[in-house]
């Protein structure tokens, strides 16, 4: 299967569901290091709760193989849909309604609450990613299906 993604500006990636992939700090994390992977394994699990062992810190974006993409990825109905219908992401689609798409976006609802508790820097590195992906795929949507 080919590995399509949505690249909106030179260099940024999307998600199926609207994450800006690109920044995320797990996109090419085995490229970037293995202090780079502990850091953000424990940066993780601090600040979602999610116990994950440095070496499994890294994605390639989740259209890509599973062998390449972050395991909590491979089994989201939203990219597996995405990779049958050979769509880019979830905006491609002409359905206006999901309930993949909606169960993979509640995944993101709640993490700009962190603002509020993340420093500046934090909050930048490991929830802005996440942060808009639902105006971000209706914005795409918008555009593709005027």
């Amino acid at each position: 299967m080919e590995n399509k993604t949505i690249v909106v500006q030179e260099g940024i990636m999307i998600s199926v569901c609207g994450v800006i992939c690109s920044e995320c700090p797990a996109f090419h994390a085995k490229v970037k290091g293995p202090e780079h992977q502990k850091y953000t394994a424990d940066a993780w699990d601090r600040i979602y709760d999610l116990a994950e062992k440095a070496e499994n810190i890294s994605c390639g974006g989740c259209l890509g193989p599973d062998d390449e993409i972050f395991h909590t990825s491979r089994m989201c109905n939203a990219r597996i849909c995405c990779r049958l219908k050979g769509f880019g992401t979830c905006a491609e689609c002409p359905l206006t309604t999901c309930k993949d798409l909606e169960k993979a976006q509640s995944n993101w609802d709640s993490v700009p609450d962190l603002i509020h508790q993340l420093s500046a820097a934090e909050f930048e590195r490991y929830a802005r990613p996440y942060c808009g992906h639902r105006k971000r795929l209706s914005q795409m949507r918008a555009s593709l299906h005027p």
